[in-house]
């Protein structure tokens, strides 16, 4: 008989289930970019009006590693007509996330404007 206290039984594999979940929680926000220890430099791009392209310059030259930052920074430049500039921040993105699809696709769009 197990050694347990009246109003707690448990199965004995209910710990290993909940470690096994964590660990696949963990596994996935890691795979989806969500890094829970590091400083969420991300919510700085949620805090800057992405129509604000001196704050968002400003915003990059704080973080340059902050691939969605750049992202954002083309965004402004894009509609405020700056083409030049708007590629100039999505080749600094690709550079930081080659593999980043949208960022692709915005490059060929704004080159082929741009001919």
């Amino acid at each position: 008989m197990r050694n347990t206290m009246p109003g707690t039984a448990r199965s004995p594999g209910a710990g290993r289930w909940l470690i096994l979940i964590a660990a696949i929680v963990a596994a996935l926000t890691a795979a989806y970019g969500y890094n829970l220890a590091a400083p969420d430099t991300d919510r700085i791009a949620d805090r800057v009006n992405t129509s604000d392209v001196a704050a968002l310059d400003r915003a990059t030259q704080q973080n340059p590693e902050n691939v969605r930052l750049w992202k954002q920074l083309a965004q402004a430049q894009r509609r405020a007509g700056n083409t030049t500039a708007a590629i100039t921040a999505l080749v600094r993105a690709a550079r930081l996330d080659p593999d980043d699809v949208e960022i692709s696709a915005a490059l060929r769009d704004l080159s082929q404007t741009n001919r």
